[in-house]
């Protein structure tokens, strides 16, 4: 179901660094069955992520500089395992609904249901104790609402729904620079 949906949303994010420092940005999804963005706002820095049937891309967008754009995989290929935390967001988005759904291998607890708040859906609860080896889906507990991430709670970090927007626009799937291939699986991406 989460596949078949399009939609934009914002959602928010607060993590701990690894010195201990509480961190929060802004998440923006883009997504459609054949396309998804999002963005990660923070101070002055966009990390955006796509990923389309041209591959998987990272982008960073920062004031008053170039936007600069990676190639992290071809169509339909896997991330390389090293990028994987760095695409956490996006992974919460496009294959961890289905891997979820499949349940295949994964020690799952019942959680509390979310209730609605305001204009945002009541939303079912799964928590993640353990899952397969190599799998995108970290422990957590997902909540979901007909396919849509309503939130994820972390060891590390939170990601919260706070708005529901329309369906994006083709435009909305550019990427802001020609992207160049990522110079090494040990390389970081610039998002």
């Amino acid at each position: 179901m989460a596949a078949a949906r399009s939609f934009t949303a914002s959602y928010e994010a607060a993590g701990t660094d690894p010195d201990g420092s509480r961190t929060s940005s802004t998440v923006r999804i883009y997504r459609t069955p054949s396309a998804a963005r999002i963005d990660v706002d923070e101070t002055g820095i966009t990390a955006r992520i796509l990923i389309n049937d041209e591959g998987t891309f990272s982008c960073k967008l920062a004031t008053g500089a170039t936007p600069l754009c990676v190639t992290l995989a071809g169509p339909g290929e896997r991330l390389s395992p090293s990028l994987a935390l760095q695409l956490q967001f996006a992974l919460l988005f496009t294959s961890a609904p289905a891997e979820i759904a499949d349940g295949a291998g994964f020690q799952v607890e019942a959680a509390p249901e979310r209730r609605a708040q305001g204009d945002l859906p009541a939303a079912s609860c799964y928590a993640i104790i353990s899952s397969p080896d190599g799998d995108d889906v970290a422990p957590g507990t997902y909540c979901y609402s007909k396919g849509l991430l309503v939130s994820a709670d972390f060891r590390t970090g939170s990601l919260t729904l706070m708005a529901l927007g329309a369906t994006p626009v083709d435009g909305d799937f550019s990427l802001p620079a020609s992207p160049v291939p990522l110079q090494s699986p040990s390389s970081s991406p610039p998002a």
